[in-house]
């Protein structure tokens, strides 16, 4: 009750501090007018008018002849007027989502000259703000070769970039360290599952978008590390469309550099994939409300292929993946003061199965994904100096996962559950099949979001932002936790894996024929979970406020100082509605001590160079599974057995049928601790509130940025990031250590854990940490004379620690071996160079080429043994050997990724405004070897091998065609 309370508190108080009405604004124009003496020009009505929608935003200068608006991304006509001065007009000034863009203007006295017309671009650097990143644009959107269409691939373009891989996230996750937010049309659509992608838009909707890699101010938050802005494409004065489709297939594609025929020469994957694109977007009311509809089918026959060291195990999947895109937007400017815009997005996915691998193929699932967006948002120029924005949305993401593997014999079958099989772990090889299947998962979002701006002048000029934002987030699922059974088969008693292992399980899709009592001699326990009568079902609910207050002080005409403030509070990011003793007990506080304070600074050395810097604090936002496991065991009970040397132990580990839910709970140790009784599993419990709370960073830069000329610009910035406080999962804090040797006690002596009444217990502790380190450069040339281009280098490098181990609620107070916690070293993903070049050129009459260059040095990962030497029973720990060695901390290197993009396209006018495309593009165009993975155990047999993975980053040479018509 008491919290219900104080959540509706602070709920009122944020909607007490809005304002009025608004919209997310997508960039800003300002500068100073003055007269041919540079004196300043109080009372200037400046006008600007979005060329392409005729939308016009209008403002007046100020005493000291400033001038603010906020304003579409677009290119803008803007124009001067004043009595007794010649109206000023400018043409051709491109804005970028989330850019801050001086224009400054000049006028003459009346009967001096005429009008002055100035045909002139937008600065390329930014001189009034600190924060770091890139925009990918319009052009670069559209006409970069894109391995199957995906835009946000592009984001590997952006400067402070530290990631590899193509796919549905900007920034890889560090484990489960999440370090990105991801905004479209200002609305957050970041899925925070835990497992699966994010929401999906065609690149045919998008405008553009920015990546910011370092210091993004106070009115954006919920991130540790990047956010990325991203718009959606709206209709113009002009009635326009497209068609778009491309083809690929394995004919054109060569040979794959990991997997091999049957007599071991590298084999063309088969492959066909098929897309098809639409748009039309245009006028309802001329100059004033215009629309913009988008729909995209893909089609791909995919197949997948297992490379295992067992060839009965190699076997290959057949079938079709579809992909369905589709958005509405409309925009409405309702006067030159207020403004309306309304959009709606859906995604739906499914693939028939998963890549293949180096693993047992039973773990293989379908997958089906959906995704919604909703979104409104209205501006309103209250005066001269105050603009207030208003955004209200929704946003949902979800999954339906299901195994291949039929299982008549299933746990569940009483309940309908006929899929699955048991996971099991041998040593060197596994089953590896999701725990949770079969599982549907979905998270829905709404959100009230509004920023007030006030222009005003006090030793200065002052642009202040203060807001305020409210999400309820639900996210209902339902895992069928581990009810298809773990087995735990690394015993030592015998062979490893067994010799006949492909004759003991024969049909990987049909666990009817698996032979599990053979293996009961090499099992040590077996893990089950089952639910009480809500069948599996987990709701979570959580409540993010988020406060803020942003000054862009212009403290002088050459340096502004960018202060701002920002607090977030995540309620129930730990599970603290959750009462589950003695691991989660009442009365846990929040984690509310989250007041972020920026500073930063922009100073102009003169019209062309720029000075900038600052630092700030960061909190992240979390993933939904910090109050999905703790809630669990509320309904769900997983039991684990030891192996107790019955011949049939590993098929029927009761001795009997499965016990119910409630017959669970009785039969539990630390309920009644009898002969006989069974041991309750944990999985990622809360931590104590000491360790409970939410990442943060103290993100740090300085550098500078010079334009050269209209069109060319350099800026290289040295950056830091400490983390703090990052997600550390602990499989099994259970245990105890011995103080003089820092070595844990047998897991399998009971009477040493840390509860001896349970199993194995995971828990979250926050306690983890990084530092990275890096030079951060940038070169662009904007398109002139026929061609544009920009290349990033980043010099970086990546530091971790691993927490002190766990030994129940409490960090071990003295050291421990290596491999158990508390060593310091290079990280995973570390990554020592990274360069990315793109260009576009305009050859001659409708020819065009551009292409991607993209290298990577080798990025580090970590070896395992795979043999469980320390008998924790546990993958997470597993770099001491057999002989009491330890494999070193993140010591494993990739080779380096060097790849290239090529595309050509041939353009025909039709008449008028149509016109018709070809295109090629080449992935990969000189066939490198690239690795994305590797297998890391040093008990398989391909120990050290390059692993297969369909990530397009580590393709062979890939062939796209297509053809676009335009009207």
């Amino acid at each position: 009750m008491k919290s219900r309370v104080v959540r509706s508190l602070i709920f009122v108080c944020t909607i007490l501090t809005l304002p009025g009405v608004g919209y997310a604004q997508e960039a800003v124009l300002s500068g100073t007018a003055t007269d041919s003496t540079g004196a300043v020009l109080p009372g200037v009505t400046v006008q600007a008018q979005h060329e392409a929608t005729g939308n016009t935003f209008e403002a007046v200068t100020d005493a000291r002849g400033s001038y603010r608006m906020s304003v579409r991304i677009g290119t803008y006509k803007i124009t001067t007027q004043l009595p007794g001065f010649n109206a000023a007009t400018r043409t051709g000034v491109e804005v970028l989502v989330g850019q801050t863009i001086v224009i400054n203007l000049q006028m003459s006295p009346s009967g001096v000259a005429e009008s002055v017309n100035v045909t002139g671009q937008s600065p390329l650097i930014e001189i009034a703000t600190s924060s770091l990143g890139g925009n990918i644009d319009q052009r670069q959107v559209t006409e970069l070769p894109s391995n199957g269409r995906n835009w946000m691939s592009l984001a590997l373009l952006a400067p402070g970039n530290r990631t590899n891989e193509q796919g549905a996230l900007p920034v890889q996750d560090r484990g489960d360290v999440r370090e990105f937010q991801l905004n479209m049309d200002g609305l957050p659509v970041t899925a925070n599952l835990g497992t699966g992608n994010q929401a999906r838009y065609s690149r045919d909707a998008i405008a553009e978008f920015q990546f910011i890699s370092n210091r993004f101010d106070a009115t954006q938050g919920r991130s540790s590390g990047v956010l990325v802005n991203a718009v959606t494409k709206s209709g113009t004065n002009a009635l326009s469309g497209s068609l778009v489709s491309n083809f690929r297939s394995s004919d054109w594609n060569a040979a794959d550099h990991v997997l091999k025929d049957a007599n071991g020469k590298p084999r063309v994957l088969p492959y066909s994939n098929q897309q098809v694109s639409g748009t039309l977007g245009g006028p309802i009311v001329r100059n004033r409300t215009h629309f913009f509809g988008n729909y995209e089918y893909e089609r791909e026959p995919r197949t997948s292929i297992w490379n295992t060291p067992y060839p009965q195990f190699n076997i290959e999947l057949n079938g079709i993946r579809d992909v369905k895109l589709a958005g509405l937007r409309v925009d409405q400017q309702l006067s030159t003061n207020l403004r309306l815009m309304g959009k709606v997005g859906h995604s739906s996915l499914f693939e028939p199965f998963g890549n293949g691998a180096s693993s047992h193929p039973s773990a293989t699932n379908s997958n089906a994904e959906h995704s919604t967006d909703v979104v409104g948002q209205l501006s309103h120029v209250i005066s001269n100096r105050a603009l207030n924005e208003l955004r209200v949305g929704y946003a949902s993401y979800g999954i339906d996962q299901r195994s291949l593997t039929s299982w008549s014999k299933h746990w569940q079958a009483a309940n309908g559950i006929t899929t699955d099989g048991p996971r099991i772990t041998f040593v060197g090889f596994s089953f590896p099949r999701n725990n949770n299947l079969p599982r549907y998962r979905n998270q829905n979002v709404y959100n009230f979001h509004d920023d007030f701006t006030l222009s005003y002048d006090a030793k200065g000029r002052h642009d202040l932002k203060t807001g305020g934002e409210y999400l309820y987030f639900q996210d209902n699922t339902r895992n069928c936790n581990q009810c298809g059974g773990t087995i735990d088969a690394q015993g030592k008693t015998g062979p490893n894996p067994p010799p006949n292992i492909q004759a003991l399980f024969p049909d990987p899709f049909n666990a009817d024929t698996w032979n599990l009592a053979a293996i009961s001699g090499i099992t040590r326990s077996y893990s089950i979970g089952v639910s009480d009568s809500s069948a599996f079902l987990t709701p979570i609910r959580m409540h993010k406020y988020g406060a803020w207050v942003q000054d862009d002080w212009q403290i002088a005409s050459r340096l502004t100082l960018n202060l701002g403030a920002r607090y977030d509070l995540i309620w129930n990011a730990f599970a603290q509605n959750v009462v589950f003793e003695p691991f989660e007990k009442p009365g846990r506080p929040q984690d509310a001590n989250n007041i972020q304070p920026r500073v930063g600074f922009a100073y102009q050395l003169n019209d062309k160079t720029v000075i900038r810097g600052g630092s700030g604090l960061y909190y992240n936002d979390v993933l939904n599974t910090n109050v999905l496991w703790p809630m669990s065991p509320l309904t769900i009970a997983v039991i684990q057995v030891p192996y107790d040397g019955r011949a049939d132990f590993a098929a029927n580990p009761f001795n009997g049928p499965l016990p119910t839910y409630d017959q669970a709970l009785q039969r539990f140790c630390n309920v009644k601790n009898v002969p006989g009784c069974l041991r309750r599993a944990l999985q990622e419990q809360a931590p104590i509130p000491e360790y409970s709370h939410v990442t943060h960073s103290l993100q740090t830069s300085i550098g500078f940025a010079r334009q050269f000329g209209n069109d060319m610009a350099f800026e290289a910035d040295y950056v830091n990031t400490r983390s703090r406080d990052e997600k550390s999962i602990q499989d099994n804090v259970n245990i105890t250590f011995d103080p003089a040797t820092g070595v844990p006690y047998p897991f399998s002596n009971i009477a040493r854990r840390a509860f001896p009444d349970y199993g194995l217990i995971g828990m979250i502790p926050h306690t983890g940490q990084s530092d990275y380190h890096g030079l951060q450069t940038h070169f662009t040339k904007r398109m002139s004379h026929h061609w544009q281009s920009s290349l990033t280098y980043t010099l970086s490098g990546l530091w971790s620690r691993d927490p002190p181990p766990l030994s129940g609620f409490t960090e071990v107070p003295f050291p421990v071996a290596n491999d158990l916690g508390g060593e310091r070293s290079l990280a995973e993903t570390d990554q020592r160079h990274r360069l990315v070049l793109n260009g576009i050129w305009e050859v001659a009459h409708g020819f065009q080429v551009s292409g991607i260059y993209f290298y990577g040095s080798g990025q580090r990962a970590q070896v395992i043994c795979g043999c469980d030497a320390r008998g924790l029973q546990i993958g997470s720990i597993d770099r001491l050997r057999d002989d009491d060695t330890i494999i070193p901390r993140e010591s494993f290197v990739g080779q380096p990724i060097h790849r290239v993009e090529l595309r050509v396209q041939q353009r025909v006018r039709l008449g008028g405004r149509a016109a018709i495309e070809g295109f090629a593009e080449v992935f990969n165009l000189f066939d490198r070897a690239n690795y994305g993975a590797y297998i890391l155990d040093e008990s398989n047999a391909d120990f050290g091998k390059p692993d297969a993975t369909v990530n397009l980053s580590y393709a062979p040479r890939t062939v796209q065609l297509g053809f676009r018509v335009t009207f």
